[in-house]
């Protein structure tokens, strides 16, 4: 029957090759090294490993082939290779497979190191599915190699994970001395991850293997009796059916009666879901009767065991049918290989679904390497994409390849239970693979163990294993009544001495040497220049959003100045109806008045007359630190610099030495200066005193005054007292915001909030001020303000140290304290006057500003009188022009737009009519929604050519309306209606607060009633404005009719049309007189644009500044050579610039006129200067 078998094998091998030759270009070869039998003499073999497990290969590689989705357009095949279980035999057939072109090695079985690294030379992918050599586990020198069978060292974490879970640190480790199967790596892998983990072995035996209950000597006699003394807990690695002697002997010894000991084994072999009481059998069925059985099957409480999961019962029953079917089939057709009659089936071994896995694996695997055009045969690169990989196992649980190519295996935890009447060691639980290198242990929903005495054993007893801990003491009697005796009149002496410091300390709580009569205090509400904390209030910060004194922290908005007696105190108001003065109050009031320092303001008291809740401190007339920094006047030097910051690090070190432990709110406006330039701290402590204060500032000073605080504290939603590194990290931003001066975070320009935001949940980084900005700070300074805003406090350095390394800044310095006051007060001195000559110029172009500003408002000659104080008289006006306007429909628009879409569109529309505007000699009255007014002739008259103006407007606004946009609604048109009229009025400034120039009389109404009367882009004009167009020459107009208006009746109206603006030019060429008192160039920006030249070689210089008459005027200043031109030409380009290219102008002279003319560019001569007028519209 073996020759025929081995025919048949032969034969199938050969078809095989003959049919993968046929097809080579998409067949993938896999090398199934196996060993199915074992030769024991001539001619003779026994079954082995292989012949049980073989078919599952077939199996895989069918279902593989079915599904054209896993290895398009190839397919798997596998050549067998038998080792007669024999390593010589496995590693010369794998070294004749590689002759066969395998693309992988699947197997070998028995032994797998030698043939691992042939494997490794010829980078061939091998995938075991037996083999449990732990040396292939190492990639460097297997990089090729994997395997799907959990190795027996994959246990040894659960076992640990156990151990941790019931808190067992300290336990005995036995094991067998079994040399096969990987058990001298499993040892030794428990071992080390013990010492990881923190488990110490309290003790370490072997026992030889094998050991049979009842038919061989029971080792665990000698074992235990040389343990049990000092151990509690066992941990015992050995075969299954070992454990029943331990348990055997322990229940013999009584040593399970009290709970103490408990045994953990560990099984090699996997559990068994359907014999549960496999491992009890001897028990059960021992010769000493059923109540000693009973007994020792009871002993099997104190031990639960650890054992690699079995399979899954019903997919695994489905696997091993067809798995028993594919052996009988070719390639291997193997005789019943697992019947010992017709009625009873051997159990299959798990290797055949570790087989399975095996083949499945490398499909996948190379499925993945040929979508990406990769090499299958490429050991490394399969080996690399396998690790890491979570499957299915055919046994039925999840799995994962692991790091170093080995399958993590899953394992359970069994337990004595007694289920259907039948007692065995079922499965309670199961430990998961996480990410970490321990598993995590899960219980069975409904299942857990039955701890004796209904707790879980300890790993040493309370007083230790031999009572060490609870040493009985030696009778001592007289000693200790001596030393009672001695101690009674100890304790008497320090009582009474602790009574008497008692009773004074509650003398002076109840005292109240702290507490000011409201009465003694004089508080200055009227002249908020004695306040340091509001004295520059109006000064202007480069860093608004964060440093601006808009927004205030409560300390600053509630402190005042006043008197107590006879001296200068700063008050501040605590916002509370009335403090109820408990010990705890007492105690800190008491402690703050004590504390004394240079550099800590002192705290002299605090009045508790409800309302008057006020807090006294030391008046300290410089301010706080951040009005200094804060104030571009004061230059801080590096001595400067070095003095302040060594003040407040003397101040921090003497707080956090004193009761009060730590400030809390550190920050540049906590740190005030006094007179002699000594900074000092404040508002700190008084905790309980300030609990309960009521306090509503805004979110953006909410915000910004936790700019100061450290990372950790800013989850804190009640304030504190903050923490020393909190000190610190607040200091770190006062150092520098010292150096920088440009507020606490430079120029950051996110808000408060969002800096808050960014501090408290840093995403990637930690968030602090950029300290590239301190680009003159020295290094030094900068490596310790990094050190102190670390993000870990415990990494921040204390007051002390950070005296020390910041001590160069002294480098220079003075030992004398005095000199070196001195020193600051004559540079602060010096400062000033440097500080005066500069306001006073800054002060001189602020009046110019502020003047330009008023121009702009109203007429130059009302401006001048209001300026010097003088009532503006009402001025009458015999002709002028004026102008109104307004949207037809703007109130249905105005309804269908939001308010913001109304105020774009005027913005807009009245931007576009103030630069058309600028051309004409008018004067804008105002804007009333819709309504725009106009009005030629005032405040300077210009004969009758206001109604010219007024109409050379007016057509100039037509025109420009019709190709006008509306923002939101661009396919509208702007629908103007304009109406003119001349006439008398009376012009005026009207109210004291906000002055207006208004207009008054009827022409006024007469200009209205012709906009309201007229139609949509027309222009309506009246008679008397028409006969003066009519003067003028050059407009074009249509008669309307006679229209009724309220109050005037029937009136004859006119339509303009249209104008020849040639009438205009001609008006504006003429000569202009200009008095001596005003040596002004008049000229108007609807010029061509010109370039002045000199008709002689004098030249004329023409400042730039701008006075806000109707006319754009430029003053004319001397000519560089101390004469001026009777006469100049314009040439007709647009004007752009007017300016001067020479300096040290003498003061301006006076001359009769200027002459403005057309003249021919070519025609102009060039000279050496050139002047250019200035347009405000282009």
């Amino acid at each position: 029957m073996n020759a025929v078998n081995r025919l048949t094998l032969l034969l199938v091998t050969v078809v095989n090759l003959i049919e993968t030759g046929q097809s080579n270009k998409n067949v993938i070869r896999m090398g199934y090294i196996t060993g199915s039998k074992l030769k024991v003499a001539d001619g003779f073999f026994s079954t082995r490993h292989g012949q049980r497990i073989s078919g599952a290969i077939t199996y895989a590689r069918d279902q593989i082939n079915n599904d054209s989705s896993i290895l398009p357009n190839h397919t798997l095949e596998f050549l067998v290779a038998e080792t007669y279980s024999q390593e010589l035999h496995s590693i010369k057939e794998t070294v004749e497979l590689i002759d066969r072109n395998i693309s992988v090695y699947i197997g070998p079985q028995e032994t797998c190191v030698h043939e691992g690294r042939i494997a490794a030379s010829f980078n061939l992918p091998m995938i075991s599915y037996f083999c449990a050599a732990d040396d292939v586990s190492d990639k460097v020198k297997y990089p090729t190699f994997a395997r799907t069978k959990p190795t027996a060292s994959q246990i040894s974490a659960s076992v640990v994970c156990i151990l941790k879970k019931f808190n067992w640190k300290k336990v005995t480790f036995i094991h067998t001395a079994n040399e096969e199967n990987g058990l001298p790596d499993t040892v030794a892998t428990i071992e080390s991850l013990m010492k990881r983990e923190g488990i110490q072995i309290t003790d370490k035996r072997s026992y030889r293997y094998p050991y049979f209950h009842g038919e061989t000597e029971n080792p665990f006699t000698s074992l235990v009796a040389a343990t049990r003394t000092n151990t509690r807990i066992y941990v015992v690695l050995a075969q299954y059916f070992e454990f029943i002697g331990l348990m055997d002997h322990l229940y013999e010894l009584g040593l399970l009666d009290t709970g103490e000991y408990f045994v953990v084994g560990v099984c090699l072999a996997e559990s068994d879901t359907i014999t549960p009481d496999a491992y009890l059998k001897e028990l059960i069925s021992t010769t000493k009767g059923k109540d000693h059985a009973k007994g020792r099957l009871e002993a099997f409480k104190y031990f639960i065991g650890v054992v690699e999961s079995p399979p899954n019962y019903d997919e695994y029953e489905e696997f091993k049918s067809i798995v028993n079917e594919y052996l009988e089939k070719p390639p291997f057709s193997f005789q019943t290989p697992f019947k010992v009659n017709k009625t009873i089936e051997k159990r299959l071994r798990t290797e055949a679904a570790y087989l399975y896995d095996a083949v499945w694996l490398y499909a996948r695997t190379a499925h993945k390497i040929l979508e990406q055009g990769g090499d299958i045969r490429n050991g490394t690169l399969i080996i690399e994409n396998l690790i890491n990989v979570t499957y299915k196992s055919a046994i039925g649980y999840t799995t994962k390849i692991n790091q170093r190519g080995d399958s993590e295996g899953n394992f359970t935890l069994l337990a004595l239970r007694n289920e259907n009447s039948v007692w065995g060691l079922y499965p309670v639980g199961v430990f998961r693979q996480t990410f970490d290198e321990m598993p995590d242990f899960e219980f069975y929903e409904g299942r857990s163990i039955a701890w004796p005495g209904g707790k879980i054993p300890v790993d040493e007893p309370e007083c230790g294993y031999n009572g060490e801990y609870c040493i009985e003491p030696t009778d001592y009697t007289v000693e200790i009544g001596l030393g009672i005796t001695g101690g009674i009149l100890l304790v008497i002496i320090i009582i009474g001495t602790l009574c008497y410091r008692n009773w004074k300390y509650e003398q002076e709580l109840a005292s109240l040497l702290w507490k000011i009569d409201y009465k003694d205090l004089t508080i200055d509400y009227a002249d908020p220049c004695t306040m340091p904390y509001f004295n520059n209030i109006t000064r202007a910060s480069s860093n608004v959003s964060l440093t601006s004194h808009s927004e205030m922290d409560n300390r600053q908005l509630y402190t005042s100045v006043g008197t107590y007696k006879g001296n200068l105190v700063a008050i501040r108001k605590v916002n509370k109806k009335n403090v109820e003065l408990t010990r705890n109050i007492k105690k800190e009031l008491k402690v703050m008045r004590e504390l004394r320092h240079d550099n800590v303001n002192p705290f002299i008291g605090s009045c508790i007359d409800a309302p008057y809740i006020l807090i006294v401190s030391a008046y300290c007339s410089k301010g706080s630190l951040q009005d200094i920094l804060e104030n571009d006047d004061i230059q801080l030097d590096l001595m400067f610099i070095a003095s302040i910051v060594f003040d407040i690090i003397r101040g921090m070190v003497y707080l956090h030495e004193s009761e009060i432990k730590s400030h809390g709110k550190l920050k540049s406006s906590n740190c005030v200066v006094d007179s002699r330039w000594v900074v000092k701290i404040t508002d700190f402590g008084l905790t309980e005193f300030l609990a309960g204060t009521e306090e509503d500032p805004s979110e953006h000073a909410k915000y910004r005054n936790m700019l100061w605080t450290a990372p950790e504290l800013l989850e804190l939603e009640k304030k504190g007292r903050g923490t020393q590194p909190g000190d610190v990290y607040s200091f770190a931003i006062i150092l520098y915001e010292i150096n920088g001066r440009k507020g606490p975070y430079g120029n950051c320009t996110l808000d408060p909030k969002e800096i808050i935001a960014r501090v408290r949940d840093p995403k990637h980084e930690m968030f602090r001020p950029r300290l590239a900005e301190l680009d003159t700070t020295p290094k030094f300074v900068t490596e310790v303000i990094k050190e102190c805003w670390a993000q870990d406090p415990e990494k921040r350095p204390d007051f002390k140290t950070i005296r020390s390394k910041l001590k160069e800044l002294q480098r220079g310095m003075k030992p004398n304290i005095l000199d070196n006051m001195i020193s600051i007060m004559e540079k602060y001195a010096n400062n000033l006057e440097a500080v005066v000559d500069e306001r006073t110029e800054q002060l001189i172009e602020e009046k110019k500003k502020t003047e330009e500003l008023l121009h702009q408002m109203l007429p130059k000659s009302v401006a001048e009188q209001l300026k010097m104080g003088k009532e503006v008289e009402a001025e009458s006006f015999d002709s002028v022009t004026i102008y109104f306007s307004d949207i037809c429909g703007f109130t249905a628009l105005s309804s269908e737009s939001t308010p913001i879409q109304v105020v774009n569109l005027l913005n807009d529309l009245y931007t576009l009519f103030d630069s058309i505007i600028e051309h004409y000699d008018v004067y804008k009255v105002e804007t009333i929604g819709d309504a725009y007014m106009v009005v030629s002739g005032l405040p300077n008259p210009n004969g009758t050519m206001h109604a010219g103006e007024i109409a050379s407007m007016s057509l100039h606004l037509l025109e420009a309306i019709k190709s006008f946009k509306i923002r939101h609604r661009e396919n509208e048109m702007i629908k103007l209606r304009i109406g003119i009229h001349s006439g008398s009025c009376v012009a005026g400034v009207v109210g004291l607060k906000m002055p207006r120039y208004c207009l008054f009389g009827d022409t006024v109404n007469t200009a209205s009633r012709m906009e309201s009367n007229g139609e949509p882009l027309r222009i309506h004009c009246s008679q008397r404005c028409k006969t003066i167009l009519d003067e003028l020459g050059g407009y074009q107009t249509v008669e309307r009719g006679f229209v009724s208006m309220k109050g005037k009746g029937e009136v004859l109206t006119y339509w303009l049309t249209g104008e020849d603006k040639s009438f205009r030019r001609k008006r504006m060429s003429r000569f202009i007189l200009i008095p001596d008192s005003s040596p002004t160039l008049s000229g108007n920006n609807n010029q061509n644009r010109t370039q002045c030249n000199c008709e002689k070689s004098e030249s004329l210089c023409v400042d730039n500044r701008l006075s806000r008459s109707f006319y754009r005027r430029h003053s004319l200043n001397d000519s560089c050579n101390g004469s001026v031109p009777s006469q100049f030409s314009l040439n007709p380009h647009r004007i752009s610039s007017f300016k001067h290219r020479s300096s040290n102008l003498p003061s301006p002279r006076l001359f009769k006129q200027i002459q403005f003319k057309e003249v021919d560019e070519s025609k102009i001569r060039n000279c050496d200067h050139n002047l250019e007028l200035a347009p405000l519209i282009t």
